[in-house]
């Protein structure tokens, strides 16, 4: 098999898995934004997450000379099957890192302010961007 159509298939696996990843969870289909001073990268950064890590780990399994003595290479399902797994993992740890980010905002925003209980239950009840824009509007 060419090492063209190899990489390429390996990159739509990884990108097939890590956009099967964006609707796990509260992020949803969004385009990349900026949502209350946090970057969130949307479905593009999940999904080119997922087809660089697939293509790093496949890389890593079938080292090979590029340059150089022709040698042949072997592609088989197993390979696709760790290019979905792999992306959807790394799709999944980019999407908890972004997520970390926001909950650390809202923590130092949240601790800086006089105790309201009505936040507190919101905070701990939803969805991380839910919980940063409640810190946002609590009384100071």
């Amino acid at each position: 098999m060419d090492v063209f159509w190899a990489i390429l298939l390996v990159l739509l696996a990884g990108a097939a898995g890590g956009f099967v990843n964006v609707f796990i969870g509260d992020s949803g289909l969004h385009k990349p934004r900026v949502e209350n001073d946090v970057f969130q990268p949307g479905f593009l950064g999940t999904v080119l997450v997922g087809a660089l890590a697939a293509l790093g780990s496949w890389g890593a399994t079938k080292a090979m000379t590029i340059f150089g003595a022709e040698l042949p290479i072997s592609f088989s399902t197993g390979d696709v099957a760790n290019a979905l797994l792999v992306g959807f993992g790394a799709a999944k740890w980019f999407k908890s890192e972004t997520e970390k980010n926001v909950l650390q905002k809202t923590a130092a925003l949240a601790a800086g302010k006089s105790a309201d209980p009505y936040a507190a239950v919101t905070i701990a009840s939803s969805t991380p961007n839910q919980a940063l824009s409640a810190a946002l509007h609590m009384h100071p």
